[in-house]
């Protein structure tokens, strides 16, 4: 046995050494976990030391619950300043991630675009061969209906069709042509259908509208649309020839305002449809009499004592006033006639709006 072992003892060396924590690159998500962890600790023990909000009793209470409330919000902004740090930085840490992907997937989005490219091309071509294979049988089969109704309106309104349609690769040049030849024979049907169900003053433009949209009801509605419009018009129209036969011709005298039937007059001078035909002349000075009397309620002389009874006399019941009025006038005219009305009692007074129309004003 050697002078430093003892008998029956191993002797080894002891090394003294301290573990330290070796700092790692971690990513912007593990910093942000571990950050998370720590501010909720330090808020933990932030909130420890303000005492519990409880009812303000006082001034100074209130005071001291100002105070923790203004300290309370500076330590939280604090934290949430941190935060925003992290923010700042994980979003930094997203858009490097973004732009090196696209840089990874860079070759393989480079073939899509060349393929997808490469695909157009030939279809734009194949699409406009099958264009000139149709137009050239368009051509042949009706050739008057080519400049009225374009190919392209044709295949808008009967070739899409889906899985048959004029333009799908999965159609035969065969069978797209036969359905561009039924569709042509459907137009020459809708023509003929226009031509039994419109008018023939307005076939013309209903068959300018059927060829402009294809679609035979709309053309067919627009079509008596305007029959019916063409029918107002010539309606207006004779209304206002009449309208301008009834009126005096030129250089006629009016009657004067003073020319009032007496009762006299009203009872002789009817007419065999009992219309007066025409009335006394009195002065200018009994016009007004006549007229303060049935509107103002001035007495009136007694001259006019008859002509004042039967205009403010109303009439027996169940029986037909002598007279109706009927007349044009403006909306200040209308209004005073109608306030004269109520004031001689004259019953069932109606006002209505011309609206630019004429009407025929005539006895019946």
């Amino acid at each position: 046995m050697g002078e430093d072992q003892e008998e029956g003892r191993e002797v080894t060396d002891t090394i003294d050494v301290t573990a330290e924590v070796m700092e790692q690159d971690i990513g912007p998500i593990s910093r942000a976990e571990r950050w998370l962890a720590e501010a909720r600790g330090r808020a933990s023990e932030l909130a420890a030391q303000y005492p519990a909000p409880a009812e303000i009793a006082d001034e100074r209470a209130y005071r001291d619950a100002r105070a923790n409330r203004a300290a309370a919000r500076k330590d939280a902004q604090e934290l949430d300043s941190e935060r925003k740090r992290m923010t700042r930085a994980m979003d930094d840490a997203l858009k490097r991630f973004r732009a090196d992907v696209r840089d990874v997937l860079a070759p393989l989005t480079d073939l899509d675009a060349g393929y997808k490219a490469a695909m157009a091309d030939y279809e734009a071509r194949w699409e406009a061969e099958r264009r000139a294979e149709l137009q050239e049988a368009y051509d042949e089969y009706a050739p008057g209906l080519v400049p009225l109704v374009p190919l392209e309106r044709l295949v808008e309104r009967y070739g899409c069709e889906r899985g048959r349609g004029w333009l799908n690769r999965s159609t035969n040049p065969e069978a797209a042509k036969a359905g561009m030849r039924a569709a042509i024979d459907a137009v020459a049907e809708g023509e003929e259908t226009l031509a039994g169900a419109v008018g023939k003053e307005g076939l013309e433009e209903a068959k300018a509208d059927f060829f402009s949209t294809l679609d035979l009801g709309r053309a067919i509605a627009q079509a008596q649309a305007r029959d019916a419009q063409r029918a107002r018009v010539r309606e207006l129209e004779e209304e206002r020839a009449l309208w301008a036969a009834q009126r005096p011709a030129e250089g006629t005298e009016a009657p004067e305002v003073g020319q009032v039937p007496t009762d006299a007059q009203t009872a002789t001078q009817r007419g065999p449809q009992g219309v007066v035909d025409t009335g006394a002349v009195v002065s200018r000075e009994e016009a007004r009499a006549l007229w303060e009397a049935t509107t103002l309620g001035v007495p009136a002389p007694p001259s006019l004592a008859a002509q004042v009874a039967l205009a403010t006399t109303a009439p027996e019941p169940g029986r037909v006033p002598e007279f109706v009025f009927c007349g044009y006038g403006t909306r200040a005219q209308a209004e005073a006639f109608m306030e004269w009305c109520e004031r001689a009692g004259v019953s069932r007074r109606v006002k209505v709006p011309t609206g630019g129309r004429p009407y025929k004003l005539s006895a019946r």
